[in-house]
């Protein structure tokens, strides 16, 4: 999707394609709360610098993630995420163009089911066991679950991101 908006004292046109990439993949050492709030907060930061916008699930073991954003930020902000070698069996599950941010106020929400800071952190959200328990037994459907975490409750990705297109 391209987005036109207009800046400057020419109040000339910046166009801007936002794209998101879901993926699931494995956690290679074990992680505590404390460990998974420092990636958060470092995740935040980068994802700030950049413009890009998502949500990180972890819940046994397996990290599930929508990021958002401009193209070529996002890209980088992926580029880094496939090096990083605290996870592995990386699985795509949607990389494609969307019409509008789904976490546009979230440089990282963060969902896990034993979040016992999620009460003091902003953007911690203690997942219900339903929701975890179908994102392991249907990790296909990531981007569908994911979606519900957003504002827009699903809104038009649960169509667009549907693992049989």
């Amino acid at each position: 999707m391209v987005i036109l908006s207009r800046c400057g004292a020419d109040m000339g046109v910046v166009v801007t394609t936002l794209s998101t990439i879901v993926y699931h993949s494995k956690a290679s050492v074990g992680f505590t709360e404390l460990d998974l709030l420092y990636l958060l907060a470092g995740s935040r930061a980068r994802n700030r610098d950049e413009g890009v916008t998502g949500i990180l699930v972890f819940d046994r073991g397996m990290f599930f993630q929508w990021i958002e954003g401009p193209n070529l930020p996002l890209q980088r902000i992926w580029n880094a995420i496939r090096k990083d070698n605290r996870h592995h069996d990386i699985k795509v599950l949607a990389d494609t163009s969307i019409p509008v941010r789904l976490f546009q106020d979230w440089h990282m929400q963060f969902a896990h089911r034993d979040c016992k800071a999620a009460n003091y952190i902003d953007g911690l959200i203690q997942a219900s066991d339903q929701v975890m328990d179908r994102l392991h037994e249907s990790p296909n459907e990531a981007p569908m679950i994911l979606a519900e975490f957003s504002e827009l409750g699903g809104g038009p990705f649960s169509r667009l991101l549907s693992p049989s297109e």
